[in-house]
């Protein structure tokens, strides 16, 4: 199941990656982003180096550690963009959004506050390394709206999990019944 779920990953992050390269090509032919095309294409290949490796990795299991490293690498390379599209002022700092609501629907809670916890951290280099102008009042409040909606999702993937869990005993226990009231014909109960 993990396997399946982690490859899943693999596909939608090269329609993301693609997605994304188009949007900064855009921007940047219109002038909008003075990035140089080097450190574009070099984001870009590291996307495809580490989804390849991913995907060979995927060939033959899912290790319960890959899960992370996927995740956490997506942030880096999120954060890498936001950085050099202008930091909080980045057009793509709500990719990081993708990330967190895709692994928290996937994982759970747990997983949700993996996400929370890596963008939090890589955000806030972003912004150390682009202090961003005048209040940081903004830049708060960006954190605690990541973080409120990290523990909502991973909230409502607890709550789907333990229904799913629920409705699988009751179907197994259906099945019992079934079983038993289908049992040997003309036994006396």
């Amino acid at each position: 199941m993990e396997q399946q779920t982690e490859r899943s990953k693999v596909a939608v992050r090269w329609l993301v990656a693609a997605v994304l390269f188009a949007a900064v090509a855009y921007l940047k032919r219109g002038g909008l982003l003075t990035v140089p095309w080097s450190t574009i294409v070099a984001l870009t290949a590291a996307i495809v180096v580490l989804n390849a490796t991913y995907s060979v990795i995927l060939r033959t299991s899912a290790p319960r550690w890959l899960k992370y490293v996927t995740t956490g690498t997506d942030l880096i390379i999120i954060s890498l963009l936001v950085w050099f599209t202008g930091g909080s002022g980045s057009v793509f700092y709500y990719t990081y959004f993708i990330v967190l609501v895709s692994n928290s629907i996937r994982y759970g809670m747990p997983m949700a506050l993996y996400v929370a916890t890596v963008y939090n951290v890589a955000y806030v280099l972003v912004l150390l390394f682009t202090p961003p102008s005048g209040d940081l009042t903004i830049e708060a409040v960006k954190i605690l709206t990541f973080w409120g909606i990290a523990l909502y999702a991973g909230y409502l993937a607890m709550r789907f999990q333990r229904q799913s869990r629920i409705m699988q005993s009751y179907e197994e226990t259906i099945a019992g019944l079934r079983a038993q009231a289908a049992g040997p014909k003309g036994s006396a109960p």
